[in-house]
């Protein structure tokens, strides 16, 4: 978190902040998420294909590629992508939303700080918002995104429940939970120095 001061001194500079240029995400940037299965043994997974901007209006547009998910082994990556993300139907899943002067101050000034926003989640043709609070943190060469805490996604909330209970049954296990912690950290660049996509 910031110092009184240095947040009135990003306060100050907020009036007179100019637009966001063009942003792209650069390689590093990494989105993963936590599968818990026999209520005691977590498994760190994530995606290698994400690509995405922040345009001029700081519209925050992410595209994950779900076919290059990556849990370590390759049978499981290919029940997932199969019978739970079901990629021949579904084959990315978005993540959008809307920052505002303050980050854009924040990147301006050269300090690092924390905002809250919320983001919409397309995934398995369902579409959910959540409030995230997210940390803004400048870089020599661009600026990073980061989530401060993990996003909970519920595979209710997606229709995701079938694949979850079609690979716990595959896999012969007694418990898969179905509440999967997210997380996100971008490496934003300007769009002219940018790859288009990002492999993590």
């Amino acid at each position: 978190m910031m110092s009184r001061l240095a947040w009135l001194g990003v306060s100050a500079l907020m009036a007179t902040a100019p637009a966001w240029a063009e942003w792209q995400i650069a390689e590093g940037s990494r989105i993963q998420f936590i599968s818990i299965k026999q209520n005691t043994m977590g498994e760190i997974n994530h995606f290698e294909q994400i690509s995405g901007s922040v345009s001029a209006a700081g519209q925050v547009d992410i595209r994950i590629s779900l076919d290059s998910v990556e849990t370590m082994i390759g049978i499981r990556n290919q029940r997932m992508k199969d019978m739970l993300f079901e990629v021949g139907s579904y084959p990315e899943a978005t993540i959008t939303a809307q920052l505002g002067s303050e980050a854009l101050a924040l990147a301006t000034a050269g300090y690092g700080g924390d905002i809250m926003t919320d983001i919409k989640i397309d995934l398995h043709g369902a579409v959910s918002t959540k409030p995230v609070k997210l940390r803004v943190t400048p870089l020599i060469d661009g600026l990073g995104i980061s989530t401060t805490e993990p996003i909970l996604i519920q595979a209710a909330e997606f229709g995701l429940e079938p694949g979850v209970a079609a690979l716990q049954e595959v896999a012969g296990l007694l418990a898969i939970s179905r509440v999967v912690p997210v997380t996100v950290s971008l490496r934003l660049v300007k769009a002219d120095s940018a790859p288009v996509n990002s492999e993590g």
